[in-house]
């Protein structure tokens, strides 16, 4: 069994058994901000305590050309070409893009955090490294119908960006990428492309 199936063997037993053991609480919208909040999170990390460490990541998911640059646009379509440097940079300009809406394909799958504060669906791909956030990319969803899709259905997903800032059971802030979800669709088999991207 080589090394790259094996991990892949282990992540699919990992989400089979996190799906069936924790339920994702429904986000509740705060009026006028469309910024939704996971209600239990913060109040998970009170009442439980870990002794699970975190694995940092490198910075390298944060990280783009100095001379890049993307133009905001009301629609902004992530590619096969600089997957990975659009959404970082999309990541640390949030700001530019609250107004445009995102259309990007992927993976749907997953995230559940180290220590189970915060779990959401998400579109990724997978990128260059082993482990930690620099393992995939792509953008955590809200607003949509979870069980009308399975892990590793090739999805199309377009909505628009925010940023939502999470604390961890250590008091750690966490920022992550999320769509609010405008429209979601399974495409076919023949449709799927690159689930590695490298840049």
């Amino acid at each position: 069994m080589n090394n790259k199936f094996s991990k892949s063997l282990i992540f699919v037993i990992s989400v089979v058994i996190s799906l069936s053991l924790f339920a994702c609480d429904k986000p509740v919208i705060e009026e006028e901000t469309t910024i939704y909040i996971p209600e239990a999170a913060n109040q998970f990390a009170i009442d439980k305590e870990t002794e699970v460490e975190t694995i940092e990541p490198t910075k390298a998911h944060r990280e783009y050309p100095a001379d890049f640059e993307l133009k905001v646009d009301n629609e902004i379509v992530i590619g096969e070409k600089q997957f990975l440097t659009k959404i970082n940079y999309i990541y640390n300009n949030i700001d530019k893009f609250k107004n445009s809406t995102i259309v990007v394909e992927g993976m749907y799958g997953w995230y559940e955090s180290w220590d189970k504060t915060f779990e959401f669906p998400m579109v990724y791909r997978n990128g260059p490294a082993e482990h930690g956030d620099d393992q995939y990319s792509g953008f955590y969803l809200v607003n949509i119908d979870q069980s009308a899709h399975h892990i590793y259905d090739w999805i199309k997903v377009s909505g628009k960006p925010f940023m939502y800032e999470h604390t961890d059971s250590e008091g750690e802030l966490q920022r992550f990428l999320f769509l609010l979800v405008e429209q979601i669709e399974v495409l076919p088999l023949k449709e799927r492309k690159a689930e590695m991207v490298n840049n």
